[in-house]
């Protein structure tokens, strides 16, 4: 790997041999509903609590991951795994069961993105064979995590973001270049720079000044 200007070049270019998604309702609705793998109507599905619920939905997205890609739990060197909950729970409990070395991310919108920057350097490097990179999110987890639970019945703004309910997998291998699959060529880590936002309920703001910079 080589650094040219703070970006990143993977020489062996690591290839994202599967992937798996799983989202909710209203998900559904929207233009990519033919591109998911599944689609969970039960904002439950089938738990006593949302983060149960954003638990399933992880361990869904990685299962299907590894069934589209013939691999078992055992093929799967690391897990680079995130959600917008504290301690990573919703990921945490997910991977109790399939025994993986677990790596919980922190990122907020920016966790796969940085899954996929952090299995590359593993795969790259050849810490690793194979890194499977999930991240997760749940409307109602997130309300109670950030603003309000919902029981509580608040107003929202006209500024207020819909969190996505959903998870999503992909699995990193350093298959040889001569395979067809979609390959990560460069990776590039933003700094942090205070726009001065200050409309928690805006987050569109708040990261809209990122694809311009």
């Amino acid at each position: 790997m080589k650094n040219v200007s703070g970006t990143m070049l993977f020489e062996t270019a690591p290839a994202i041999i599967s992937y798996g998604s799983v989202v909710g309702r209203k998900e559904a609705q929207g233009p990519l509903r033919a591109d998911f793998d599944r689609i969970v109507y039960d904002t439950y599905a089938g738990m006593s609590t949302f983060e149960q619920a954003e638990s399933a939905l992880v361990r869904e997205a990685t299962e299907e991951a590894m069934k589209k890609g013939k691999l078992r739990a055992g093929d799967i060197d690391i897990v680079f795994g995130g959600d917008l909950l504290n301690q990573c729970v919703a990921s945490s409990f997910a991977m109790r069961d399939f025994s993986i070395p677990y790596a919980g991310l922190y990122g907020a919108c920016s966790t796969m993105a940085l899954e996929l920057i952090m299995g590359a350097i593993a795969v790259e490097s050849g810490a690793v064979r194979t890194a499977a990179c999930v991240a997760s999110s749940h409307y109602c987890t997130a309300e109670r995590q950030y603003r309000t639970p919902l029981e509580y019945g608040s107003q929202r703004t006209p500024t207020a973001q819909w969190t996505v309910t959903g998870a999503g997998a992909c699995i990193l291998s350093d298959t040889p270049s001569k395979d067809a699959y979609p390959r990560i060529h460069a990776a590039k880590l933003g700094v942090i720079i205070d726009m001065g936002v200050t409309d928690q309920n805006n987050m569109g703001a708040a990261m809209a000044p990122a694809n311009v910079k």
